[in-house]
């Protein structure tokens, strides 16, 4: 390729248009130039985000397919020596990018003929957990290819995935925590960490190698990468080169925790230089300088779509995410602890592997920065959205509702996070167009083919790809299912789903619990004082009685809750999350457990009082059946959220 014709053709793009447009395809021999060209252009995205967001310390890396490397390292590794990040040295978390290596090692497995992609994975486990079955239909098995795609049908399970201290073995781990089956499985994409921990353990159970040593042995040692560990804690000698994670909070920068996780979901500590080796040997046939970690054949099965939904939108790999960006096909992988974020990315056609990570940062960062790379190099190729076949036609008007992520909970006390986490309220603002907010941004989408509809807002901040396409499809329920990119949906609640219905219940239940408890705590002052107050009867003494021990109950837990969701400056999720007080959520559940019990008594006392006086004096008689109808509404909302169970 004539050099000065690139050099010319970049620099008129760059004055007229500002956008640098290159052959996809030159990158498999391409040169020093144009990978300088890309890495400048990073350099000044990552330079502005890491000022704009005060960002502590942060890498950045580029390479080919012929292993030409640019890399950057921004901020400083701790505040306290004052070094800067050296992206050959300094090592950071990378979060759920950990997951590439789980997979790697299956995909050896697989490549020896030790494992089966579609057997049942209870073939090579020595526990069966494949038991739990919420979903209604056959108890069909699940298979590592399950695995790979988020395919399993698992809930999602928030419990001991972060701790301050160190975890126990990953076996412990997974019998602690068996999350139930929701979905069948190979029909649904629900992101699932856990999913994850139990392919690394399977690894184990095939190897007899902890997964720790597996990855050194066999993928850490061929590609020499030296400076990365799944250890938890580090090694002594790798410690000394870990980075200080910081976040910005009130105007000055405050130090975070070592954070613990299961290895195989989250665990690895790396550097900028040891995974461009691992991104070399993915572009370059499975090797790099140092050897080899798989045969090419197998990486391209490993690179190729394992599921999907739509070919308007973006799949899974065998492990990998995709991403569909201007006729490019990228396979990657990001990931997050709660202070660290990471973007690892892959353009095997054009030959090109990217890194990111930093602390104190958003998960949405690399991603935004990817974009605009995408835009800039690889500009927009036209697509023919009407070549495209609907999976389910529906009226703009009948997908209005609530959406819940398919990577929800159902069994655990925190199915009431569904509300909050990856929600959205779809909105149909004409015949053709539709709008909701996810993530913090707005979306605007229109209608091009029934069933399918074309991102028109301007920007997406969506971390799990362009998201420049929705498709309706429907889930194992027959609901609505919004079809995006990325490792997840979302599927249409009903009715009673809703944080409209839950806060038809919670706010009056709190209103009137206070009211009546500050009415009995005012009439027990009063008649302490004056010693004479208007009289009830003995039916409306005991019941009230009953609404104050109710009401106290109620407020009393509520209360412990606040107290114990307060989140860490840093961290930004609450103590009890990372460091979990059992005495503390005893407290808590015995509360509601009380106002639960209580609410039945009312019920039976609201009855024998009517059949008793029947509805005089019928003001008293308002009151508590209000309040008995809330108290019952409560329980049922406890008991839907597994807040309170019988």
């Amino acid at each position: 390729m004539n050099r000065l014709f690139i050099f010319l053709t970049l620099l008129g793009l760059a004055l007229f248009s500002n956008t640098r447009t290159v052959d996809a395809n030159s990158y498999n021999q391409s040169s020093h130039a144009e990978l300088a060209e890309m890495g400048r252009f990073i350099h000044e995205q990552m330079e502005t985000y890491v000022n704009e967001n005060h960002i502590p310390n942060a890498v950045m890396a580029i390479v080919t397919a012929n292993g030409e490397t640019f890399m950057k390292g921004y901020g400083k590794s701790s505040l306290h020596n004052g070094e800067p990040t050296d992206p050959e040295k300094h090592l950071f978390r990378t979060g759920s990018v950990s997951k590439i290596f789980a997979w790697t090692a299956v995909m050896q497995l697989y490549e020896k003929g030790l494992v089966d992609l579609d057997a049942d994975i209870n073939t090579y486990l020595d526990v069966d957990f494949n038991h739990r079955i919420l979903y209604k239909g056959d108890e069909a098995p699940i298979t590592l290819r399950h695995l790979l795609n988020h395919t399993a049908g698992f809930e999602d399970v928030l419990q001991n995935l972060f701790s301050f201290s160190p975890q126990p073995a990953l076996r412990e781990q997974l019998l602690d925590i068996v999350p139930a089956r929701i979905f069948p499985p190979g029909e649904v994409m629900a992101y699932s960490n856990w999913g994850t921990s139990l392919t690394g353990y399977i690894v184990e159970c095939v190897t007899g190698l902890s997964f720790e040593d597996y990855v050194e042995q066999y993928i850490f040692e061929p590609l020499g990468m030296s400076s990365s560990s799944f250890r938890q804690p580090l090694p002594e000698d790798l410690k000394k080169n870990f980075v200080t994670a910081y976040r910005w909070v009130d105007g000055r920068f405050m130090e975070g925790h070592f954070e613990h996780m299961a290895a195989p979901a989250g665990g690895i500590s790396t550097t900028a230089r040891d995974m461009v080796l691992f991104l070399h040997a993915h572009l370059n046939g499975g090797e790099n300088e140092h050897g080899r970690f798989m045969d090419a054949s197998t990486l391209q099965i490993m690179h190729t779509n394992s599921f999907s939904y739509h070919p308007l939108t973006a799949g899974m790999a065998h492990g990998f995410l995709e991403w569909n960006k201007n006729g490019q096909h990228i396979i990657w992988h990001g990931g997050s602890s709660t202070v660290f974020d990471s973007g690892f990315y892959l353009l095997p056609e054009s030959g090109l592997g990217l890194f990111f990570a930093y602390s104190g940062g958003s998960y949405t960062g690399h991603a935004r920065i990817m974009n605009k790379f995408m835009d800039t190099f690889f500009p927009q190729k036209v697509v023919h959205e009407k070549d495209y076949e609907p999976l389910l036609v529906k009226e703009t008007e009948q997908l209005e509702g609530f959406y819940q992520q398919s990577r929800m909970m159902r069994t655990s006390y925190d199915k009431m996070l569904n509300l909050v986490m990856g929600s959205l309220q779809l909105r149909a603002t004409s015949e053709n167009i539709i709008e909701f907010s996810l993530y913090d941004e707005d979306y605007i989408f229109e209608q091009v083919v029934p069933g399918v509809f074309r991102r028109v807002s301007e920007k997406s901040s969506y971390p799990f790809g362009p998201l420049d396409y929705l498709v309706v499809g429907k889930a194992p329920n027959g609901r609505p299912m919004l079809i995006v990119d990325g490792p997840m949906t979302f599927i249409k609640t009903r009715w009673y789903e809703t944080p409209t219905f839950a806060a038809l219940i919670f706010v009056p239940s709190l209103f009137l619990a206070f009211t009546v408890l500050l009415f009995l705590i005012i009439r027990l002052v009063v008649k302490k004082v004056r010693r004479s107050v208007p009289a009830f009867s003995s039916e409306t003494v005991i019941i009230n009685r009953v609404m104050g021990f109710h009401a106290a109950a109620f407020l009393l837990s509520l209360i412990l809750f606040m107290a114990s969701a307060e989140p860490h400056p840093v961290h930004q999720l609450p103590q009890s999350f990372f460091e979990p007080n059992p005495m503390f959520d005893l407290f808590i559940r015995l509360g509601l457990w009380i106002a639960g019990i209580l609410s039945v008594a009312l019920l039976v006392m609201m009855i024998w009082r009517a059949r008793r006086a029947g509805f005089r004096p019928l003001p008293s008689f308002i009151v508590q059946g209000l309040y008995t109808l809330w108290a019952v509404a409560l329980l049922w909302l406890l008991q839907f959220y597994n807040l309170v169970g019988f």
